[in-house]
């Protein structure tokens, strides 16, 4: 009678071996022998994968008080509200001779866009400028965005998620802006 629990039992390690050595087979995890040559893969082609990107144009407040225009490529955006962002995001490293419109700490969070209207939610840091740059701000958000952007057609600025009467104290902000290029240089 003894035999027959110690034939069982010999039988199921075996069964547990032979799965596990399947296994760790199966998976490549088997301790190469000492002095045996690993087998090499074949190298394969780096694959690199090419963003679409798509012209934009700039518009960048400058000391002289006009917008300096300047052509850039961003990546393809998924939305118009992508693009948006992605615009707005390009405005923060203006080319020499030309200003942010984002002070130092600003930025555009948030973009939605309904009936041809931006509605544009930036953070600004509480400091104050003069209403010439407060007006090259404003357009060079509004210009960009309508120059570039076929479904918008006017924008309005909110800051912090809410609605000022202006960004710094000189234009309301009660109403939308349209594009206006008077002010972009010639």
């Amino acid at each position: 009678m003894k035999k027959i629990p110690i034939l069982l039992l010999v039988v199921v390690a075996l069964a547990l071996l032979v799965s596990l050595a399947v296994y760790l087979f199966s998976r490549g995890g088997g301790q190469e022998e000492k002095g045996s040559t690993p087998v090499k893969k074949p190298p394969q082609k780096e694959e690199t994968v090419k963003v679409e990107g798509e012209e934009v144009v700039l518009f960048f407040p400058s000391p002289e008080g006009y917008l300096k225009k300047q052509d850039r490529e961003i990546e393809k955006a998924g939305s118009p509200e992508e693009k948006a962002l992605r615009i707005l995001a390009q405005l923060k490293e203006p080319p020499s001779g030309a200003l942010s419109p984002f002070p130092p700490g600003g930025e555009a969070r948030r973009v939605f866009i309904v009936n041809g209207e931006a509605v544009v939610d930036i953070v600004l840091p509480g400091q104050g400028f003069g209403s010439q740059y407060e007006l090259l701000t404003i357009y060079s958000l509004v210009d960009s965005l309508t120059y570039n952007l076929e479904a918008v057609k006017k924008v309005k600025l909110v800051v912090g998620g809410m609605e000022r009467q202006t960004l710094f104290g000189h234009i309301s902000l009660k109403y939308p802006f349209f594009q206006d290029l008077s002010y972009a240089e010639e």
